[in-house]
């Protein structure tokens, strides 16, 4: 019998938390996304939904078993990059709280030694948070890694990582678990007319493609050069890919559930199998 290979968003807005009744529906908190692996959890991105995810693995533990319980308290944490709609949640995660929590933090977008000890000191300091990591309770192993490396953190679940085109860097990640696979490409912008063909060889038949939508075509033109990507070049790549599954991720702020709905729509009359992320989806791999 297949091991279970799950994902569960918990935040899919991208740039700025849109929280309100025009965004119930696809949801307002900003990027995070829980894969269970097995028992194993993995986590990509800090943003807003972190808090969220973070408070429900505390309720998880109060009737976990023993195996589960030690599931819940071992972590991994995959950033993406660390521009702050990415990282926003970091400081609010209850596990870190936990004295038995033990949580890997791995990044690889910065350069240099120390990169993610750096990244955490500087976005947790005077004038900008008015505490440090000291606070955490927790066990923190802070990881560095350099893109294009391939990551083992637990037995049988292997990760890829893509450099991205990003401004100040950002990391793509792959991830095979028992013989399926997820690709998590977000905060990644292209050249129209000239797709960049390292996202499809590295998604090859991936059994679903998570990408940054966060544009129409139309849109693109206006906003070029901002480090995001439409959700029509997502189709694009997804079918060279032959991806099984697409779903368009980092949503425009101002994207309304109606405007949503309307691109989720048109998406779906390009490739069948796609739809636009919303908090609290699970999807079975």
């Amino acid at each position: 019998m297949a091991e279970p290979f799950t994902i569960k968003i918990w935040g899919a807005r991208g740039t700025l938390s849109s929280l309100s009744r025009r965004t119930d529906n696809f949801g307002g908190n900003t990027a995070c996304v829980e894969v269970r692996c097995g028992r194993d959890i993995l986590i990509l991105d800090a943003g807003s939904g972190l808090q969220l995810l973070g408070d429900d693995l505390m309720r998880r533990l109060k009737h976990a078993s023993q195996d589960d319980a030690k599931s819940l308290l071992n972590l991994n944490l995959f950033f993406s990059h660390c521009h702050y709609d990415h990282i926003s949640g970091f400081p609010f995660f209850a596990p870190f709280f936990h004295p038995s929590a033990k949580v890997n933090v791995w990044s690889g977008h910065l350069e240099g030694p120390d990169k993610t000890r750096n990244m955490i000191a500087d976005y947790m300091r005077p004038p900008f948070f008015p505490v440090g990591p000291e606070v955490f309770a927790a066990e923190l192993s802070l990881r560095d890694f350099e893109p294009e490396d391939v990551l083992r953190p637990i037995d049988g679940i292997e990760i890829s990582t893509l450099s991205l085109n990003h401004h100040d860097g950002c990391v793509g990640y792959r991830i095979d678990f028992d013989e399926r696979s997820l690709c998590y490409i977000t905060d990644t912008t292209h050249i129209v007319g000239e797709p960049d063909l390292r996202i499809p060889d590295f998604c090859r038949d991936t059994d679903l493609m998570i990408y940054d939508g966060t544009y129409t075509d139309a849109e693109f033109p206006t906003f070029w050069n901002f480090g995001h990507s439409t959700w029509e070049e997502g189709v694009r790549l997804a079918k060279l890919a032959n991806a099984k599954r697409y779903m368009i991720f980092h949503h425009r702020p101002s994207r309304d559930d109606k405007a949503l709905a309307a691109i989720e729509r048109d998406c779906r009359k390009e490739f069948r199998r796609s739809w636009a992320a919303r908090e609290g989806q699970v999807i079975k791999l």
